[in-house]
């Protein structure tokens, strides 16, 4: 309520609606304006996300390319050199399918692969059974029943990372539900969030037409002025989060949870929500010059002011990055800080720019 007295104050001062005799135009027309703006901005939420749940298989590729590279990044950092990721796991594949065939079906199956792919599938069980064994006699073991030096050279190097020897392999399964209906709900919340971020520049647009009504045309050129550089920062915001900060911080919790031995068996659900609030959240955090611009229009803020806070401002981009970024290390903290502070100094720069615009008027008065 606090809150709504002050918009509807500021409203007041630049309403063109005709005012009461006590000179405050009534509440219940506040609130009318108030029910008419959050119908329009429900209707174009649920417009956008319907027209984003026919895209939901796409989106869902979209936000699940971020962990997909992950894992392509852990396991190709991990395998042989000159075995790419789809090569292991065809060789994995082949490897498995040994104990459960006859040997002339098996032996057709692995005479179809490629040459490289071969040798790591008749390699991987060499490889599992040497690391049964201690560590003394594991060499003698490969030398002994391996067929070639070089494969004796290749199992050596795969008993160098157990975790691509680990009979279920430590991979990320995006595609686990629990219940009939969750990849339905998760489409409902993956189309909300999108529709959320394509709707953001009407939505904007709603809600600065209510708190500021009745404006003029040079006003109403400023608004569309506001609406389109809110809309690109905030699409830049999360562009920023899904292209820099997404890759790090799931990166991040990857190797931690490895070097602590404990398998990323992540949930689609799980994964989608932490991706998709990421990066609605740091799209909103790049909003920060649309609220301070106009402050500095109104006079609220001055450039005087902001430039001797300067240091004060640097530190509340870190305490706010550190508070808001999802992994706690001091990479990802820095990368969420930086963009806010240059964001800060950029309304310092305009805070500049007005204060030298009024004195020129004042000069020329």
């Amino acid at each position: 309520m606090f809150v709504l007295k002050h918009i509807f104050r500021l409203r007041e001062s630049s309403s063109q609606y005709p005012p009461t005799p006590d000179g405050d135009m009534p509440f219940l027309d506040h609130l009318e304006d108030l029910r008419r703006t959050i119908i329009r901005m429900a209707l174009t939420l649920l417009i956008s996300m319907l027209l984003c749940f026919g895209f939901a298989p796409a989106l869902m590729q979209i936000l699940r390319q971020p962990i997909e590279s992950v894992w392509q990044e852990h396991a190709c950092s991990l395998l042989p050199a000159g075995t790419n990721a789809q090569e292991w796991q065809q060789a994995r594949t082949l490897a498995s399918m040994q104990p459960a065939l006859p040997p002339a079906a098996y032996q057709a199956v692995l005479s179809a692969a490629p040459p490289h792919v071969r040798q790591l599938a008749e390699t991987i069980p060499l490889a599992q059974a040497a690391a049964l064994l201690p560590e003394a006699k594991q060499t003698a073991f490969l030398t002994q029943h391996c067929p070639s030096a070089h494969a004796t050279a290749l199992a050596t190097q795969l008993l160098q990372a157990p975790d691509l020897l680990a009979p279920v392999q430590t991979d990320v399964r995006l595609m686990s539900a629990f219940h009939p209906g969750e990849a339905f709900l998760l489409s409902l919340h993956l189309a909300f969030f999108c529709g959320l971020i394509c709707a953001f520049p009407l939505l904007l647009y709603f809600a600065l037409r209510f708190i500021i009504p009745g404006l003029l045309e040079h006003e109403r050129r400023l608004l569309y002025k506001c609406i389109a550089a809110g809309s690109f920062l905030f699409l830049g915001g999360c562009a920023f989060a899904y292209f820099g900060l997404l890759p790090r911080v799931l990166s991040f919790f990857y190797n931690y949870s490895l070097d602590l031995g404990i398998a990323n068996d992540w949930r689609i659900g799980y994964y989608l929500t932490f991706a998709a609030k990421l990066v609605f959240v740091t799209g909103a955090i790049f909003e920060l010059p649309v609220i301070i611009i106009p402050l500095i229009q109104l006079g609220i803020l001055h450039y005087d002011f902001m430039r001797r806070t300067r240091a004060y401002a640097l530190v509340a981009c870190f305490a706010l990055a550190l508070f808001l970024a999802p992994a706690p290390d001091p990479g990802t903290m820095f990368l969420l800080a930086l963009p806010l502070y240059l964001l800060y100094e950029s309304c310092i720069i305009f805070a500049f720019l007005h204060k030298r615009a009024l004195s020129r008027k004042e000069k020329a008065a």
